[in-house]
């Protein structure tokens, strides 16, 4: 008997959750990226929440740090985002190509007007510096943005992430399923091949709310064993 709901974890979890499908679209961001050093670009990886966009811009970057031509700054956003910014080095100083990754950007918006103004106005002068910055958005964060700066725009680069396919949400859902059975592994079962469907209908296709939704639906599902 499956005892533990192995969907409460709706984030991924290191290397528990691989990156499920979608491989054409993480080669693209590192493609992209390499593209842009020369030039002066901003690389939004642009979704809904949930849709994986932290995910794919920590792999690319694991994948991007091997080489030595490049200097990677990872920063998570926060109150100290500002600061972090003006203490990045320029090419000059070390040498080497830089990239400012700027995770979880969309918490822009909590911030008062004029310290976004502030923000933006210095990341368009560290991309004006041939820094490439890799943001992770959503639409309306993007349009706000522009209309802060308006020369910002030109320099944007958008990715759209793309949902998962409901193959690719099987995969996801028999990897889960497997860490806590004992028998009858690499099947969606407890679940029918019409719940799953159905899920990733309402989901649109989601990976963090197919979670949700399946955490809800095993849960009715021990509860009707007990």
């Amino acid at each position: 008997m499956i005892n533990v709901n192995p969907f409460l974890f709706i984030t991924p979890r290191d290397k528990s959750d691989e990156l499920i499908g979608r491989f054409d679209f993480f080669e693209k961001i590192k493609k992209t990226v390499l593209e842009s050093l020369d030039e002066n670009a901003i690389i939004t990886i642009n979704g809904d929440f949930g849709i994986g966009k932290s995910l794919f811009v920590k792999k690319a970057m694991e994948d991007l740090s091997a080489k030595k031509s490049l200097k990677l700054f990872y920063l998570d956003f926060s109150l100290n985002t500002l600061n972090d910014l003006r203490n990045i080095p320029t090419e000059k100083k070390l040498g080497k190509q830089i990239i400012v990754l700027i995770d979880r950007f969309e918490l822009l918006l909590s911030l008062s007007s004029s310290l976004q103004e502030k923000i933006v106005k210095l990341m368009a002068n560290l991309c004006e510096s041939k820094i490439t910055l890799i943001l992770t958005t959503s639409d309306d964060l993007l349009k706000k943005m522009a209309k802060m700066d308006a020369h910002l725009k030109k320099y944007f680069k958008v990715l759209n992430v793309p949902p998962v396919s409901l193959d690719e949400a099987k995969k996801l859902i028999i990897s889960r399923l497997d860490e806590v059975k004992k028998t009858g592994k690499g099947t969606i079962k407890p679940f029918t091949e019409n719940e799953v469907e159905k899920i990733h209908k309402n989901a649109k296709g989601n990976p963090r709310i197919i979670l949700m939704l399946l955490a809800s639906l095993y849960e009715d599902y021990e509860n009707k064993i007990k």
